[in-house]
């Protein structure tokens, strides 16, 4: 779109507050919409950690104009976090803090749904867009708040399907495929040994929903399986926000448990939201995270672990599990690892079946297919194409 001289440039702010985990998933689509040149983009993030993850977006991507900066903070975030011991809890003061700066932006994007309070504090003059981060069968509560966005951008049909059946209408509906998946492969990342030893890799991924995850549970009896064998390696690596909330001692001990060269144990580097881990091992072991989607991004091997004894087999929370063995008990746990390797030939049809209803037939290009969503729900056509850079 041409924009006439002196005119106004339109604004979108892309909004980080749920921690670093989710910038992969919209900070693409913020540079490639500031490289369009008639759109002035802000990243604003809650903590260093994904301010610097943002940073790396805009290295890979040449995104130059693209501008970052630190929400503000008053102090009854960081002493609600402190009196509840949930980094969470800071949600909605950072967002009421910060109300009357973000509503000055045509529209708002964000990977989480905390932000759709946004409203109910008096910013209703931009459009509210969310972006689901993920693309899992685990169907949390806040899902309900689908519906207060002013559109809603998923990865792939699955999850059209059920934004849906959160009474999203369907012009409220995009689908712009996996970012993450993009960046990643714009950025050159590529499978890398985890270990040095020539040994098959599994990667232990629980969730931090404790209720249905597997950690607590299941989890020490993984290390111990793992640490009494000498077939696999193992990378213990959650979702970083199993621990998110932990103290340093509980952290530690739960470190002290690696073994060189065999058990690895990451409890939130950039490693474990980069795709380190789900790149580099060659078997997965988990429970409700939606990294196993990330991990089958290249068909591999994949088992999980039924800490709460559910009835999985027709619940399309379990989807994935229908993708790999099953195991419950802690003897079986090596056990399904073993038939998820000898059944692999057999399930590789059906993985490639979820990845495409997952993230759709053609994940690159993804950032920029939502960049021309965000443009035009602020009323912009989509520019004239760029060439691809390299990232660097």
């Amino acid at each position: 779109m041409l924009m006439s001289w002196g005119a106004p440039r339109a604004s979108v702010a892309f909004l980080f507050i749920g921690g670093p985990h989710q910038v992969f998933h919209t900070a693409p689509v913020a540079a490639e919409l500031s490289r369009d040149g008639d759109v002035r983009v802000d990243c604003l993030h809650a903590d260093p950690d994904s301010g610097a993850l943002i940073e790396r977006v805009v290295d890979w991507t040449d995104a130059d104009d693209l501008q970052v900066a630190p929400l503000d903070r008053p102090w009854l975030a960081d002493a609600l976090a402190g009196l509840s011991g949930r980094t969470s809890a800071s949600k909605l003061p950072l967002l009421a803090a910060n109300r009357r700066r973000l509503a000055d932006y045509d529209a708002i994007v964000v990977p989480e749904r905390t932000s759709a309070a946004l409203k109910r504090m008096g910013v209703t003059r931009p459009r509210l867009i969310h972006f689901r981060h993920g693309a899992g069968d685990r169907a949390p509560a806040s899902e309900a708040r689908l519906n207060q966005f002013d559109l809603v951008v998923v990865p792939g049909e699955k999850d059209r399907r059920r934004a849906l059946g959160h009474a999203v209408t369907p012009d409220r509906l995009a689908v712009g495929g996996y970012v993450k998946l993009d960046l990643m492969a714009r950025a050159g990342a590529a499978p890398r040994p985890l270990f040095g030893n020539g040994r098959p890799t599994v990667l232990y991924n629980p969730h931090f929903d404790r209720g249905r995850g597997s950690w607590d549970g299941l989890g020490h009896a993984v290390i111990s399986a793992f640490a009494a064998q000498d077939r696999y390696n193992l990378v213990i690596a959650p979702h970083i926000r199993l621990f998110e909330d932990a103290g340093d001692a509980e952290r530690a001990a739960i470190e002290a448990l690696a073994v060189p060269d065999r058990i690895r144990i990451d409890l939130g580097s950039e490693a474990s939201v980069d795709m380190t881990y789900t790149l580099g091992a060659d078997i997965y072991l988990g429970d409700m995270s939606s990294q196993v989607y990330e991990f089958l991004a290249r068909p591999r091997p994949c088992a999980f672990l039924d800490a709460h004894g559910v009835a999985w087999r027709d619940d399309p929370r379990y989807a994935c599990w229908h993708l790999g063995e099953v195991a419950s008990a802690p003897g079986d746990i090596l056990a399904a690892v073993g038939r998820a390797v000898a059944a692999q030939p057999l399930r590789l049809a059906c993985q490639r079946l979820a990845l495409l209803d997952a993230f759709g037939p053609a994940t690159r290009g993804a950032a920029r297919r939502s960049a021309d969503i965000v443009r035009s729900a602020i009323g912009l056509d989509s520019p004239a194409a760029a060439p691809v850079r390299a990232a660097s």
